[in-house]
């Protein structure tokens, strides 16, 4: 008689595989809109040791960005691989310093045994260039030859540090007028997203002759952004102030000025005298 022995086999452990195609990604957001990346990506089982197998995936970020994988399921019935995507959301205004580092977790069950697996991908940010310019007096007024003492401020409202170049858009109109102005520095350098920098300006109004003037002076102020520059990108913005001379300039006339009323009290003593004199008569 012959006995035969039959041995089980042992289901070999499924060893899950998890591979994002390109591990980074650039988010481009504004002030207003938020960045969306895709990665893209495959998973992939070794060995099948039943029917069929069950492989999950989950994402997060470490700076709390919202993520979504899809399929979060998959049915592997071959060790063929299977595509999925990841969908990273970063928030509008981001600053440009700012990275987020993502994991995506598998986990693969089949037959009662599991396998898990991790990939990661890092997401940057584009910067984007704003700037802002305000001030507290944007209007002015002052006598004919005095000097308007002006501030301004610059705001940056982009996501990454900038330097800006300053210029008065208006310059040749308002020598042409006789003004004479100075910007106090033509540039402001390295200021941070969400940073205020103020610069100066000095306006000296014409010293003519008037018996009254009255009338506006506008003062065009350019900013651009030079990092936009980098970026092949022409960011700038134009803010305007008045300065409204009103009043009278007579420096020409005022030894003359001082004549009159000694005249005027030379003519009275004269006047006097001369009744004195009658009365005495």
């Amino acid at each position: 008689m012959l006995a035969f022995t039959a041995r089980a086999a042992v289901n070999p452990v499924p060893v899950l595989a998890v591979r994002l195609d390109s591990a980074n990604q650039n988010a481009r957001v504004t002030e207003s809109s938020p960045g969306i990346v895709t990665f893209t990506g495959q998973a992939s089982i070794d060995k099948l040791p039943v029917e069929y197998c069950v492989v999950t995936l989950n994402s997060s970020t470490d700076i709390g960005w919202i993520s979504l994988v899809s399929p979060s399921t998959a049915v592997f019935t071959s060790t063929t691989p299977q595509s999925f995507t990841c969908t990273v959301i970063v928030p509008p205004g981001t600053p440009n310093s700012e990275y987020g580092n993502l994991v995506i977790n598998g986990r693969a069950v089949a037959g009662g045994m599991q396998s898990a697996a991790t990939t990661k991908g890092i997401i940057a940010v584009d910067p984007y260039f704003r700037l802002n310019l305000s001030s507290a007096t944007p209007y002015m007024e002052i006598l004919p030859g005095r000097q308007a003492f002006l501030t301004v401020w610059l705001n940056n409202t982009g996501n990454a540090v900038d330097s800006f170049e300053l210029e008065i858009n208006n310059l040749k109109d308002l020598a042409a007028q006789h003004w004479i102005i100075v910007l106090v520095g033509g540039c402001i350098p390295k200021v941070s997203p969400g940073e205020s920098k103020p610069f100066r300006i000095v306006a000296q109004s014409p010293r003519e002759d008037a018996l009254w003037k009255s009338e506006p002076m506008v003062i065009i102020i350019k900013a651009t952004s030079q990092n936009a520059e980098d970026f092949q990108q022409v960011v700038s913005t134009t803010f305007q102030l008045t300065v409204y001379v009103r009043g009278t300039w007579l420096p020409s006339l005022f030894p003359y000025g001082l004549l009159i009323p000694l005249a005027i009290l030379v003519a009275y003593l004269a006047t006097r005298l001369r009744r004195e004199r009658k009365k005495r008569r």
